[in-house]
């Protein structure tokens, strides 16, 4: 029981880096663009990954296509949130 409290704690405490969660924006640019995962995402990064959500909505994979539409509404939301 002990041990499973330590554990908690550690994990509790663990900050966490940036773009760490699996679906997050930042892994997904990492993944399309070959950029680093903490890095920001400039302007044109997010209109880069626009047009490859776009293009992945239009294939014929159903699995690619759901991808795609969940893409272009991180990328749509991150572009919104932009300073």
């Amino acid at each position: 029981m002990e041990e499973l409290q330590q554990l908690t704690e550690d994990l509790s405490e663990r900050a966490a880096k940036p773009g760490s969660r699996p679906g997050s924006l930042k892994r997904k640019a990492a993944q399309y663009l070959g950029k680093g995962a903490g890095e920001k995402l400039s302007k044109t990064d997010l209109k880069r990954l626009r047009a490859k959500a776009n293009k992945m909505k239009k294939s014929t994979k159903k699995a690619e296509r759901d991808r795609g539409i969940q893409l272009a509404r991180q990328v749509s939301f991150a572009f919104n949130m932009r300073d």
